[in-house]
């Protein structure tokens, strides 16, 4: 795309015949060809990608009809991201991601705590754990609190559970967009 910086086309955007004008952040305007409908057929994948962002966008848009929701998503607002509209359709494509979780402390009894590190684009909402034994029996679960950095989470177990061994622990964060990330660990005993 070549740069334009003559007076004819100083504040020039759009398309004309078949070239396009796109003013630039620093006041120049590029100059390229129009783009072209791909001949090539979609692949399964990229029709699912396209639905994905096509599904962002509405999330976006229903965001900005929430007053609550659209200040909540200012706060996301910088210098590379334009709007609360940007940051919602981001966070949207975006799942949680679980970078830690911490039972060495876990030792079957009530009061022990489970750790859970985890982050997202723009806020982790909820954190749950569910504990269960090695044939799928629920032991425990429940919601874990999060620490004043928004990035840990404690979780205190309330059941008694004798036999550890194979036991397994479920960990989900989900955020704003309802995006969810398990992790599973099994103890060792």
């Amino acid at each position: 795309m070549a740069n334009a910086t003559n007076a004819l086309t100083q504040g020039l955007s759009g398309k004309v015949s078949g070239l396009v004008f796109r003013r630039n952040a620093n006041g120049t305007v590029s100059v390229g060809n129009a783009p072209r409908p791909s001949s090539k057929t979609p692949t399964a994948g990229a029709l699912a990608q396209r639905q994905r962002f096509q599904q962002a966008a509405f999330y976006g848009r229903a965001v900005q009809q929430d007053p609550a929701a659209k200040e909540a998503y200012q706060t996301g607002v910088d210098a590379d991201t334009a709007s609360s509209y940007v940051v919602a359709v981001a966070d949207y494509l975006s799942a949680p991601s679980i970078r830690n979780v911490d039972f060495s402390a876990y030792r079957g009894q009530p009061g022990d705590r489970i750790v859970i590190q985890a982050t997202d684009d723009f806020a982790v909402t909820e954190v749950h754990v569910r504990i269960q034994n090695p044939d799928g029996t629920l032991v425990e679960e429940g919601a874990a609190s999060a620490d004043a950095d928004g990035f840990t989470f404690r979780y205190t177990t309330t059941a008694s559970n004798p036999s550890l061994a194979g036991d397994k622990i479920l960990v989900t964060a989900a955020d704003r967009p309802g995006n969810r990330t398990l992790e599973e660990s099994t103890l060792g005993g």
